[in-house]
């Protein structure tokens, strides 16, 4: 109760004060108190509320200015980790490539498949492939399917009996892809 007076207090002293500084409002002087016309209180009333209604605006406005600022700085933050992502995983994609061939090579010099450092190699790739298991990153299969733009390169086309045409025959480099999206396409040759 004591708040309630107070403050209607204050702000009868505040509204007292606002109408005697401003120039062109007039002001009755009685004996005891002064005394402000009710037509002046009332347009002071209606000149508070609009300014009231007009600081309430901006300040909704920028509270929105600022929820949208902080959903595009996510936004921004995901797309630049995921682009930073994306880059890391490509380049590992070259080494994972280069430990395919060496494992797959079966040149006569090539290290026999009981040998511990072709062992060692195979574990490496084994390792290198979990860590992008881990990242969301799975190859593509591509031999024996039909050729699609979307996630195939085409090399070069070749004639084939075996293969029907628009088919992929071999297989150059492996494509991947991370979650939904494509990392990087598959390079084909198709058959004609």
């Amino acid at each position: 109760m004591r708040k309630r007076e107070g403050r209607r207090k204050h702000g009868s002293d505040a509204l007292e004060r606002s109408t005697t500084r401003r120039p062109g409002r007039e002001v009755e002087r009685g004996g005891q108190d002064d005394e402000v016309k009710a037509d002046d209180i009332a347009i002071e009333i209606d000149g508070l509320r609009e300014e009231l209604t007009e600081v309430n605006n901006k300040w909704l406005r920028a509270l929105a200015d600022l929820d949208n600022y902080k959903k595009r700085v996510d936004r921004e933050r995901c797309r630049w980790s995921d682009e930073s992502r994306e880059t890391i995983l490509l380049d590992l994609l070259e080494v994972v490539d280069n430990f395919e061939r060496a494992v797959a090579c079966d040149d006569a010099s090539a290290p026999p498949p009981d040998d511990p450092f072709r062992e060692g190699v195979e574990m490496i790739l084994k390792h290198l492939k979990d860590v992008l298991a881990k990242h969301d990153v799975h190859a593509l299969e591509a031999c024996g399917t039909e050729f699609d733009p979307n996630v195939h390169e085409a090399v070069s086309q070749v004639e084939s009996e075996e293969h029907e045409p628009n088919q992929i025959v071999e297989e150059v480099q492996r494509g991947y892809m991370m979650g939904d999206r494509l990392l990087r396409c598959s390079r084909v040759i198709v058959a004609k």
